[in-house]
């Protein structure tokens, strides 16, 4: 093979791929983007925040804690911080 082939192979192969990413995002719009760290941390400090003086919450309670007070952070995030409050 020639170097040519060769790299109209890989071209061929980039584009191949690339269009497969297209058709996969087409079809699975539910896919949401990740958070960003940042977004992630600052979700993470204001659940611990809001746990820090409450008293011992159950997994349920926390969970309806943050749904109501903290609606639009990273729930996971703000979950994990609101128990390492409540280790403290």
């Amino acid at each position: 093979m020639t170097k040519r082939t060769v790299l109209v192979v890989l071209l061929a192969w980039v584009v191949v791929l690339f269009a497969a990413g297209i058709v996969w995002r087409v079809l699975h719009p539910e896919a949401k983007p990740q958070p960003s760290p940042a977004a992630t941390l600052a979700s993470r400090q204001d659940g611990y925040y809001l746990c820090l003086n409450q008293p011992r919450l159950g997994s349920a309670q926390m969970r309806l804690l943050i749904a109501r007070r903290l609606p639009h952070d990273v729930a996971a995030a703000a979950f994990r911080g609101c128990q390492e409050a409540q280790h403290r």
